[in-house]
């Protein structure tokens, strides 16, 4: 019985273990660049929320926001919305903290000084600070893309 018991408490401490985020080491996010992916349909809480959000789905895939990370903590980020020619280009800082999670500086285009991201798989997942607790933004992160 002793032996069951221990079996399921080392099994539920791997299986949280597995699930659990993983720190970023600012190596691997310099020279690279990030897209920003908007998924506002786990937003909604209802069927009017559904479809409100369904057609801003829709506007915000006209917009392409990528991340330019570079070595000194320097980021470019640009901006292209509904195919201009011209992309919007503006200049912040990044940081890995101590727990191993992103901080990007507030840009005209993003403001995230209270989002930090952490690794998740091949995505670097939103959190916000909420009563002191870190909620998870299901309504973007952001993948690698190549140059």
């Amino acid at each position: 019985m002793k032996s069951a018991i221990l079996s399921l408490l080392l099994l539920a401490t791997l299986a949280s273990t597995a699930t659990a985020q993983k720190k970023i080491n600012p190596k691997d996010l310099e020279g690279t660049t990030w897209e920003m992916v908007f998924d506002l349909k786990k937003e909604a809480n209802n069927a009017i929320e559904r479809i409100a959000l369904s057609a801003v789905g829709g506007f915000m895939e006209e917009i392409d926001i990528r991340f330019d990370f570079r070595k000194d903590g320097a980021l470019r980020v640009r901006v292209d919305a509904f195919g201009e020619k011209d992309d919007e280009v503006d200049y912040s800082t990044w940081e890995v903290n101590s727990k191993g999670q992103l901080r990007m500086g507030k840009t005209e285009t993003f403001g995230s000084e209270d989002t930090l991201f952490m690794r998740d798989g091949d995505r670097l997942m939103a959190y916000e600070r909420n009563n002191g607790k870190l909620e998870r933004k299901h309504s973007f992160y952001l993948v690698r893309v190549d140059n």
